[in-house]
């Protein structure tokens, strides 16, 4: 996506992105208590009679323990209709709260009110944001995997527990954070966002050549492969979909889940829903300020990720009673769903994996995905396909 010009700047950050923070009395202990001032002498003699890198480490950490740390989250996705995101990211702010007694208090900016999704890598890393829920995708031009961290078209992500084996124990978690580290950008989680590749259009679909002479909005190997068929490819911010169809700007278009497009309002614009969705689950992410997170206390760092990762899960509940009712408002809006025969889907699926893996050789990690991502369908195949049940 391209970037957009900052909006409503923060105010200057300390060097390297350090958030604001506030002395507390600390949280776990009553103010003025005889246990408060033990400690505080404690800290205050040691830091005295201490010699060499203790004398100097004692304070510092005390500083760090008794902070208010009050940071900013860039959510890429609140504010525009999207219930499941609206809630999701809420929940995270009260448990971090929670969790933290405190200590953290996070301040969440709707979409594009901070930083537009274009720059919120870049912003985070440069500390005008603390946090973000992003993207990898929106990040491909700096952190060129982003794009395949984010979706594969057709791979078989239809599983919460499936992707995470593969982000925890085959390689993808440590190859995400190394991919970041160099930009002080921590990755705190991966979120299973809801689906995304169904289309909406101004005509029926039923075959994708179908999209010949189409002006479409999308990307990644799945725009590729719309080019493939004869579709020219127009740039546009999700949030704005909407006013390009209206405009005949764009004819089509994949962007959200119906949830997003019924909160969109998108029957109001369009005739046709195209289904089914080619990325069952797109991956999207919690971020932070490399800088920032390794200032906090570990017990804090543990607060930010545990509670990162329990969004995660909140997130993906929340999209399925959400997107049930989105289907139901665009059937009700008008809106006719058509579904693409078997033997299309077949023939796209076999064209975007031959796409994916000929970009071997080109970046390495976007080869450690690759071979990840291979191993994976195996995996996948030997253990669901037993186990498929009739419907």
């Amino acid at each position: 996506m391209p970037d957009k010009t900052v909006k409503n700047p923060a105010a200057p950050m300390q060097a390297g992105g350090t958030s604001s923070v506030a002395s507390t009395t600390p949280v776990d202990v009553a103010a003025g208590s005889k246990n408060t001032l033990n400690r505080r002498s404690y800290l205050k003699t040691a830091a005295v009679v201490a010699s060499g890198g203790a004398a100097l480490g004692m304070p510092a950490i005390a500083r760090a323990q008794n902070r208010t740390w009050k940071l900013k989250l860039q959510s890429n996705w609140t504010g525009i209709g999207i219930e499941s995101q609206d809630r999701s990211a809420q929940l995270f702010i009260d448990r971090v709260k929670k969790m933290s007694a405190g200590r953290i208090e996070i301040t969440n900016f709707n979409a594009d009110v901070l930083l537009g999704i274009g720059e919120t890598f870049r912003g985070v890393g440069t500390g005008v944001a603390d946090l973000a829920v992003t993207a990898p995708i929106y990040h491909r031009g700096t952190v060129p995997v982003g794009e395949y961290l984010w979706a594969v078209p057709f791979f078989p992500f239809t599983n919460l527990e499936f992707y995470e084996y593969i982000y925890q124990f085959m390689g993808i978690k440590e190859l995400w954070a190394a991919a970041y580290k160099p930009h002080n950008v921590a990755h705190l989680t991966y979120m299973c966002s809801d689906e995304w590749g169904a289309m909406v259009s101004t005509r029926p679909v039923a075959k994708y050549a179908e999209f010949k002479g189409m002006k479409v909005r999308a990307f990644g190997i799945w725009a590729d492969w719309l080019v493939h068929n004869g579709a020219s490819i127009v740039t546009v911010p999700g949030g704005e979909v909407y006013t390009a169809i209206q405009t005949k700007i764009l004819d089509a278009a994949a962007f959200g889940s119906p949830d997003a497009w019924a909160g969109m309002k998108m029957y109001e614009v369009c005739k046709y829903y195209l289904n089914p969705s080619v990325v069952p689950y797109d991956v999207v992410e919690v971020i932070m300020n490399l800088k920032t997170f390794n200032e906090m206390p570990p017990d804090l760092q543990e607060v930010m990720t545990s509670a990162a990762r329990v969004m995660n899960l909140e997130i993906s509940a929340l999209t399925i009673p959400t997107d049930v009712r989105g289907r139901k408002k665009l059937a009700e809006g008008g809106m006719q769903t058509i579904m693409m025969p078997d033997d299309e889907l077949t023939k796209a699926a076999d064209w975007c994996w031959n796409k994916f893996v000929g970009l071997k050789g080109k970046d390495p990690n976007i080869d450690k995905v690759i071979e990840i991502y291979t191993q994976a369908k195996q995996v996948y195949k030997d253990y669901y396909g037993p186990k498929r049940l009739p419907t």
